[in-house]
């Protein structure tokens, strides 16, 4: 039974190191990442170069799990 008890608890204790995100504040024009050792979400908000008539931001997400993009959307 002790042995049980101290694998559920040593699977809850891993999951939360692998699961529980850092908040990063990137310095291109407002993007925010969360990262974790096993996934990490963008929040893409960039400056753009300067074009006529297109918006001064790039915005966007992007998901990566395990260091490969699953989802990218941008308004390039």
């Amino acid at each position: 039974m002790k042995k049980k008890t101290f694998a559920v608890i040593a699977i809850i204790i891993v999951l939360v190191i692998l699961l529980t995100p850092i908040r990063m504040n990137l310095k291109d024009g407002g993007s925010v990442r969360y990262k974790s050792l096993v996934y990490e979400i963008t929040k893409i908000h960039q400056i753009a170069p300067d074009v006529d008539g297109v918006k001064p931001y790039i915005d966007g997400f992007e998901v990566k799990i395990l260091g490969m993009t699953v989802y990218r959307e941008t308004n390039e």
